[in-house]
């Protein structure tokens, strides 16, 4: 019965480090590829202009940044 705790125990904490890991490996990428994205989005604020992008969520903020990204790149004024 001590057996089966133990075990248990070992497969719990590896889960637990296992999901850890994959939230930093995805989470922390991700937060570093927004971030001049959410600055610029809080400069066009400051201005009044993206008033509709303020309460935006995870995925739609890294589409748009990318979107930006892409238009910077090419020249062109962003188009979201």
């Amino acid at each position: 019965m001590m057996i089966i705790f133990w075990v248990m125990l070992k497969v719990l904490v590896f889960a637990l480090c296992l999901g850890a890991g994959l939230a930093v490996l995805i989470f922390v990428p991700l937060t570093i590829y927004a971030i001049p994205y959410c600055l610029w989005v809080g400069g066009q604020n400051c201005i009044g202009k993206q008033k509709d992008k303020k309460n935006e969520g995870l995925r739609r903020t890294v589409r748009n940044a990318t979107i930006l990204y892409k238009a910077k790149l090419s020249g062109q004024e962003p188009i979201f």
